[in-house]
C-alpha cells in the first residue's frame, strides 16, 4: 500500500507542469486520444521497430457487422554496421525494406496510412511527430538524437520516390499494447509490458494533463515507469543484490508471476474491477490500430463539422439578418404595410420614461402565466430615487384558465380584494397598471385589445375585447372597492420601464428567456398607425414573428425546420424559435439524434428517452456549458437521459452541439439587437448613440457565455452604438407600476 501511495504521488508529480521537470515518473501525453470503439475500417502499414530486427505489417480492419482483423508481415534485419552508422544510411534501409513488402504485396500504388511503433525514449509533440531523447538497445546511429523520427523517415521515403504513403501517428509499444486489446475489448484503458523491460500507458482526463493546453476529453499517457525511483524513493526496499544487479531481468515462470500480480491488484484495489488481457499480436497490430482509430476520428470530425457548420454564422450572414431585421421594422410602422410585416411594431402609447420625479402608492398587477402577482409600490421622488415593494403571488386554477372570461377575471378581483385587506388598505383606491403579457393591439394606453390567447389560457370571450374593460367589469360587480386604470403594458416595456427608472439611458427593453421580444423608443413621426407627430412613443416590437415571411429561411437548418413542424404553432414565431429558451433544447436534441444515426455519437446508439420531444431541456445548454463543469456532470446529465453507455469523447461532443447552438442563438439576437440601437441613432441623426437596454429572461441571466457573445455580436454590427445592459431585478410588475407614475406624472404637469 506504501509503495502504491508513494508511486501515485510521483505520478501526479509528473502530470503537473511545475513539477515535471524533477519527477522520475515522466508521464508523456502520446496524443492518442481515443481508443478503438469497433466501427474502425479499411487497410493500414504498420512498422515495428523496436531491436536488430524490425517487422512491417500489412493490417486489414473489417468492421461489416463483426469486427475482424487480419494481417499479413515481413520481418527484416538491421545489420550491425547500421545501427551504429549514420542516421540516413539507417532511415533508407528501412525505406528500402517498405519498398520491398510493398511490392511484395502487390500495393506500391496505394497511398495508404501507416503507424509507426518505435520503441525508444521519445518526446512526442504532437501524434505524427517524435523526437528521439536517446538511443537504447545497442542503436548508436548518429545524427538521430534530437531529430524527428517521423520527418527523418519521410525523408528517406521521398529520396527513393517510387512509392508514398501517410505517416499517421507514432507510437510506442506500451501503447500499441493497449490499443491491440482494446480493439477486442473496448474496457481497455490500460497498456502493461513486463518483459525484457517494463512499462504502463492508460487514459487520463485531458484535464489533469498540465503539460498540454485543452482540458476536454482524455488522452493516453505513457508512463515510462520503469525510471521510477532513479531519484532515490525506493531506496529503502532495494537489497543488496538489487544493488548489486542494478540491471537485469527477472522472469520466474510465467504463470506463476501473472497470478500474483493479479491477485496483488484485486487485494490493493478491491473497489475496481480489473480483468487482464494478454496482448496476442503484439504492438505492430497495436500502431495499425492507433492508425485506425485517427482515421475514424479524423473522418468523424469532418462530417461532424459539416453537419455544424450549418449551423455557423458567418459575419456576411449576420449582416444580412440586422438589414432584414431593420426592414422588417420600417415595413411595420408603415400604414401601407404594416398588415403584412412579419415584425407587428406595436404603439404602447407609454410617451416617456421616468425620471425621477415620480411620486405616489400604485398598485399593480403582472399576469402572464399560471400564477400572477399583486403589487403595491410606493414610489417617492428625491436625490435618492426610492422604490418600496410589496407583494403577493396567486395560483390560477386550469379550470380557470379554461373557463369564461368573466370567471377568470372574477378570481382576479378576488386576489386583489385579498392583497389590499392583507396590506390594511380595504377600499382604497389607487391607480393602477396592468402587465398583460399576452399579444393585445393598443389604442391607448389604458385599453388592450386581445389579439390571442398563449401560454395554455383559453377564457372564453375574451379575444377581441379590451382586458382593462373586462377588468372593470369585474371590480364593479364585486362593489367593494375602486380602481383608477391607467395602463396596460407588455412585459418587455415592463422591463424597459423598471430599469430606465435607475439608468436614465434605458430606451430599450429585450426579453430572452421561454420566449424572445423587443420594445425601444420610437419617433413619433414614424409611428404612421398612430395620428400625432410630436415627440416619441415605446414601440412594442413583437420580434419573435420575424422570419414568418420567410425572411430567415437561409439560414434555417433541417434541425430548425424539424422543431418547427412539431410545435404547436408551425410557420410562426421563426425567429423566437431559434434563439428562446423553449426550443434551444430541442434543436440540441434533433442534433444528437442525427449524429447518432450517423453513427457519429452514442456508437450509433439511440436511447428511447432521447427520442421523445422536450427530454432535453434548455437549462442542461446552461449547466452543460459552465466552463468549469467537469465531464463527469455532462456523462450524468447524459445518463439521465437514457445514454448510459456515453463515453468522454460523447460528452465532449455533446457540449460542442450546445455550445454551437447556443452561439448561435445569442448571434441572431445580437444582430437583431443591432437593428434596433442603429435605427434609434439614425433616427436622432447621431454619429454616436450611447443607449442602455433593460434585459430579463432565464436564458439571459443563467446561461454562461450567452450575453457576451450577444453583446459581442452587437458592437461589430452597431459599431457607433455605445450599449450598456442593465439586468431587470424586479422584472414587469414594478415596471408596470411605473409607466402608470409616469403617466400620473404627465397628467398632473399638463393640469398645471
Amino acid at each position: 500500500m506504501d509503495l502504491s501511495i508513494r508511486f501515485r504521488r510521483e505520478m501526479d508529480k509528473g502530470l503537473c507542469r511545475d513539477t515535471n521537470p524533477t519527477a522520475a515518473i515522466k508521464m508523456l501525453p502520446t496524443f492518442v486520444r481515443s481508443t478503438p470503439d469497433g466501427t474502425e475500417q479499411g487497410e493500414f502499414l504498420s512498422l515495428d521497430l523496436g531491436g536488430s530486427n524490425f517487422r512491417v505489417l500489412l493490417v486489414r480492419v473489417m468492421a461489416d457487422g463483426e469486427q475482424k482483423v487480419e494481417m499479413e508481415s515481413q520481418i527484416y534485419a538491421i545489420p550491425e554496421h547500421l545501427m551504429r552508422g549514420s542516421g540516413s544510411e539507417l532511415f533508407d534501409h528501412i525505406a528500402d525494406c517498405l519498398s520491398n513488402f510493398l511490392e511484395k504485396m502487390g500495393i506500391k500504388d496505394k497511398k495508404l496510412p501507416l503507424g509507426f511503433t518505435f520503441s525508444f525514449p521519445c518526446q512526442q509533440t504532437k501524434l505524427d511527430e517524435s523526437v528521439l531523447v536517446s538511443w537504447t538497445k545497442g542503436f548508436k546511429a548518429s545524427g538521430v538524437e534530437g531529430q524527428d523520427v517521423v520527418s527523418l523517415l519521410r525523408k528517406s521515403i521521398k529520396k527513393r520516390g517510387d512509392f508514398d504513403i501517410d505517416i499517421v501517428a507514432v507510437v510506442n509499444d506500451t501503447v500499441g499494447t493497449m490499443m491491440t486489446c482494446g480493439y477486442d475489448d473496448h474496457h481497455c484503458e490500460i497498456g502493461l509490458i513486463v518483459g525484457t523491460g517494463t512499462n504502463a500507458c492508460y487514459m487520463e482526463q485531458m484535464r489533469n494533463l498540465e503539460l498540454l493546453d485543452g482540458d476536454e476529453g482524455r488522452m493516453c499517457v505513457n508512463t515510462e515507469w520503469g525510471a521510477f525511483g532513479d531519484d532515490g524513493a525506493l531506496e529503502d526496499l532495494r537489497t543488496d543484490i538489487d544493488r548489486e544487479i542494478d540491471a537485469g531481468s527477472l522472469n520466474p515462470g510465467k504463470q506463476l508471476f501473472s497470478r500474483r500480480l493479479h491477485k496483488m491488484v484485486r487485494r490493493l484495489v478491491p473497489d475496481c474491477d480489473v480483468r487482464f488481457l494478454q496482448s496476442q499480436d503484439g504492438s505492430g497490430k497495436g500502431a495499425a490500430m492507433v492508425t485506425a482509430v485517427a482515421y475514424r476520428l479524423a473522418a468523424q470530425h469532418v462530417e461532424r463539422q459539416r453537419i455544424l457548420d450549418t449551423l455557423r454564422l458567418s459575419r456576411e450572414q449576420l449582416v444580412e439578418v440586422k438589414k432584414l431585421m431593420s426592414e422588417e421594422m420600417v415595413r411595420g410602422l408603415s400604414k401601407q404595410t404594416h398588415e403584412q410585416a412579419s415584425v407587428k411594431m406595436l404603439p404602447t402609447y407609454v410617451r416617456s420614461t421616468p425620471d425621477g420625479t415620480e411620486h405616489g402608492d400604485f398598485l399593480a398587477l403582472d399576469l402572464g402565466g399560471s400564477s400572477f402577482r399583486v403589487l403595491l409600490v410606493r414610489v417617492r421622488s428625491g436625490k435618492k430615487h426610492n422604490v418600496d415593494m410589496h407583494h403577493k403571488i396567486y395560483s390560477i386554477p386550469q379550470e380557470t384558465m379554461q373557463g369564461t372570461g368573466e370567471e377568470l377575471f372574477s378570481h382576479i378581483v378576488d386576489c386583489i380584494a385579498d392583497f389590499l385587506e392583507y396590506m390594511g388598505m380595504r377600499g382604497a383606491s389607487l391607480p393602477l397598471g396592468f402587465t398583460f403579457s399576452f399579444p393585445c393591439h393598443q389604442s391607448k394606453l389604458d385599453q388592450g385589445i386581445l389579439l390571442r390567447w398563449t401560454k395554455g389560457f383559453k377564457a372564453s370571450g375574451c379575444v377581441g375585447q379590451d382586458v382593462v374593460t373586462l377588468l372593470k367589469d369585474a371590480v364593479s360587480r364585486r362593489q367593494e372597492f375602486d380602481l383608477n386604470f391607467v395602463a396596460v403594458v407588455n412585459d418587455t416595456v415592463g422591463t424597459m420601464m423598471t430599469c430606465g427608472y435607475e439608468d436614465s439611458k434605458c430606451e430599450v427593453g429585450l426579453i430572452v428567456g421561454t420566449g424572445t421580444n423587443a420594445c425601444y423608443m420610437e419617433e413619433m413621426h414614424n409611428i404612421e398607425l398612430v395620428e400625432n407627430d410630436d415627440g416619441r412613443m415605446c414601440v412594442n416590437m413583437e420580434w419573435g414573428a420575424f422570419g414568418d415571411n420567410g425572411e430567415l429561411d437561409d439560414f434555417c437548418t433541417q434541425f430548425d425546420h424539424m422543431v418547427d413542424e412539431c410545435s404547436n404553432n408551425p410557420g410562426k414565431q421563426r425567429y423566437e424559435k431559434m434563439i428562446s429558451g423553449m426550443y434551444l433544447g430541442e434543436i440540441v436534441r434533433n442534433v444528437l439524434m442525427d449524429f447518432t444515426a450517423k453513427g457519429l455519437l452514442f456508437r450509433g446508439k439511440l436511447s428511447e428517452r432521447l427520442k421523445t420531444r422536450g427530454i432535453f431541456e434548455t437549462k442542461f445548454l446552461s449547466q452543460i456549458e459552465k466552463d468549469r463543469l467537469a465531464m463527469r456532470q455532462v456523462r450524468s446529465i447524459l445518463q439521465h437521459l437514457g445514454l448510459t453507455s456515453s463515453t468522454c469523447d460523447d460528452s465532449v461532443l455533446v457540449k460542442e452541439v450546445c455550445s454551437v447552438v447556443a452561439r448561435r442563438a445569442a448571434q441572431l439576437c445580437g444582430a437583431g439587437l443591432a437593428a434596433v440601437v442603429d435605427k434609434i441613432r439614425q433616427n436622432r441623426n447621431l454619429n454616436q448613440l450611447s443607449v442602455t437596454v433593460g434585459v430579463d429572461g432565464t436564458l439571459y441571466k443563467t446561461h454562461p457565455h450567452f450575453a457576451n457573445i450577444m453583446q459581442e455580436t452587437l458592437q461589430d454590427l452597431a459599431p457607433q452604438c455605445q450599449v450598456t445592459f442593465h439586468k431587470s431585478e424586479d422584472g414587469s410588475g414594478k415596471g408596470a407600476a411605473l409607466i402608470t407614475a409616469v403617466a400620473c406624472r404627465i397628467k398632473s404637469e399638463g393640469q398645471h
